[in-house]
C-alpha cells in the first residue's frame, strides 16, 4: 500500500497516510481532516471548519431567502393594497375607514331627510296654490337620497372592512416571516 506524507492544516504536524485515503484524523491535535487529491499533490483541509463555513454558508442562504419572501410579500401587499383604495370626487384615492362610511353614509341621508322635508313642503304650498301635480315627485328625490346615503355607506363600510382583514393577514404574515429570519440557529 502507498503511503504519503502530509502535514496536520490544524497543528502542522507531520502525517502518513494511506494514498487512496479520503479523510484521517491527526495523532497529535485529533483534528478530523479531509485528504484532498489534486493531480500529484495532496493537502488536507480541516472538516471542522469546513462544518462551519458551510453551517454559516447555510445560514447566510436562509436570511438571505427570508429576506427575499419578506420582500415579495411587501411587493404583493403594495399591489393589493391598491385594489383596496377608493376613489373620491375630485380623483383623490384613499383607503377606505369605517368611520368615513357611516360619517358619508350619514351625510347623504341627512341631506336626503332635509330634501324630503322640504320638498314635501314646497309641493305642498304649491298644489294648494293650483301648481301642476309634477311637482309632488320632488319629495321622492330625498328619499332617493337616503336610499343612496344608506347604500354608499353599507358598500364603503364592507370594503373598510375587507381592507382591514386583509391588512392584518400582511402583517400576521410579515411578523412571521420576520420572526423565522431573527430565529438564532
Amino acid at each position: 500500500m502507498k503511503v504519503i506524507s502530509l502535514n496536520c492544516n490544524h497543528c502542522g504536524a507531520p502525517l502518513d497516510v494511506p494514498a487512496k485515503a479520503r479523510f484521517a484524523t491527526c495523532g497529535f491535535c485529533e483534528a478530523k481532516l479531509a485528504i484532498e487529491h489534486v493531480g500529484n499533490s495532496y493537502s488536507t483541509t480541516v472538516l471542522d471548519e469546513l462544518k462551519e463555513t458551510t453551517a454559516q454558508i447555510a445560514k447566510d442562504v436562509a436570511e438571505i431567502k427570508s429576506s427575499s419572501e419578506i420582500k415579495e410579500l411587501d411587493s404583493r401587499w403594495q399591489q393589493e393594497r391598491l385594489s383596496h383604495m377608493v376613489t373620491g370626487k375630485h380623483g383623490h384615492q384613499s383607503l377606505p375607514t369605517k368611520t368615513g362610511a357611516v360619517a358619508g353614509g350619514v351625510m347623504v341621508a341627512v341631506f336626503g331627510l332635509f330634501w324630503t322635508i322640504m320638498a314635501t313642503g314646497i309641493s305642498g304650498a304649491g298644489s294648494r296654490m293650483g301648481a301642476p301635480g309634477v311637482f309632488r315627485i320632488f319629495p321622492l328625490f330625498g328619499v332617493l337620497f337616503i336610499a343612496f346615503g344608506v347604500f354608499m355607506a353599507f358598500r364603503i363600510y364592507s370594503r373598510a372592512d375587507t381592507y382591514e382583514r386583509a391588512n392584518q393577514q400582511y402583517l400576521s404574515k410579515r411578523r412571521q416571516l420576520a420572526r423565522e429570519q431573527s430565529r438564532p440557529d
